[in-house]
């Protein structure tokens, strides 16, 4: 059935996940510099679960407060507007699964988990990059397959039974059977949903390596640093049926683009499985 993007957005415009509208007017407002936390406390409270996970959240270990935060008020104050908009964005595209079976709680838990994997990498290992923008960019970089997901749920099972019970990658998968790949899809998702430019390239480009020698270096070092996290994640299993042991981050174009060393290998190991541990409180 392998078709053009372009042929698949004409038939499938209505199958593109869209961001419920409470959660597009909290993005809204958090990017909006006049806008103040009780503006922001408002619109989450229109959506009791949204309020309900931002309170559990601020309350978790990941984040280890010093006493329990009660009110969304005083843990969107805790967190911060950017983390807020994460959140908000991550349950925006758990919300997307039209529904939720084993493949889509595999393709949520691998997504959910690398925005703070990225986050915690770019906090500890700089490149310039900034660790919010990295967790949006992590956690939204497969946010095609849950199109795909939705609109071809039964096609996207055999690409999916393929990935996990032949080896076979996502990317080589997915052009066979449908023609184009997560990321392109994912790229018209990130515009459907007004995201920054920048972040449509990373998702556009994290498969891509040749090509990121041809974007700024700012989206070229944030796309290397999702294409890792993402790798890294694969290496322990995250989304995964079982760990991909044999993935040698040190080999990835990703881990050469962004400098690193052999002996930086077993940090970051540790600091991805350390993340994945604490993370798991905000993928419920």
């Amino acid at each position: 059935m392998a078709t053009s993007l372009e042929t698949y957005l004409e038939k499938a415009a209505k199958d593109l996940p869209a961001m419920p509208l409470v959660a597009g007017q909290i993005v809204k407002a958090i990017d909006d510099e006049n806008s103040s936390v009780d503006d922001i406390r408002t619109l989450v409270e229109q959506d009791p679960g949204l309020a309900a996970r931002i309170l559990r959240v601020s309350n978790s270990a990941y984040y280890g407060f010093p006493s329990e935060i009660r009110s969304v008020g005083h843990a969107i104050s805790l967190l911060g507007g950017r983390t807020v908009r994460n959140l908000v964005l991550g349950a925006s595209l758990k919300g997307s699964f039209r529904r939720f079976g084993l493949m889509e709680k595999l393709l949520w838990e691998h997504a959910a988990i690398a925005g703070p994997v990225a986050a915690a990498m770019a906090k500890r290992y700089g490149r310039g990059l900034d660790a919010d923008e990295a967790f949006t960019a992590a956690l939204l970089h497969d946010v095609g397959k849950a199109a795909l997901a939705n609109s071809h749920r039964d096609e996207y099972e055999k690409v999916f039974a393929r990935v996990y019970n032949e080896g076979v990658g996502f990317v080589q998968a997915e052009r066979e059977g449908f023609g184009f790949d997560h990321a392109e899809l994912g790229s018209r998702v990130a515009e459907h949903w007004k995201l920054p430019p920048r972040l449509a390239t990373v998702i556009r480009y994290h498969h891509e390596p040749d090509l990121w020698s041809e974007l700024p270096e700012g989206e070229a070092s944030l796309t290397a640093l999702v294409a890792l996290c993402s790798a890294c994640l694969s290496k322990l299993g995250v989304g995964r049926r079982d760990p991909i042991e044999e993935i040698d981050l040190t080999s990835l174009p990703s881990w050469h683009h962004l400098g690193f060393k052999d002996a930086d290998a077993e940090p970051i190991h540790e600091l991805c499985r350390h993340q994945v541990e604490l993370a798991r409180a905000l993928t419920d």
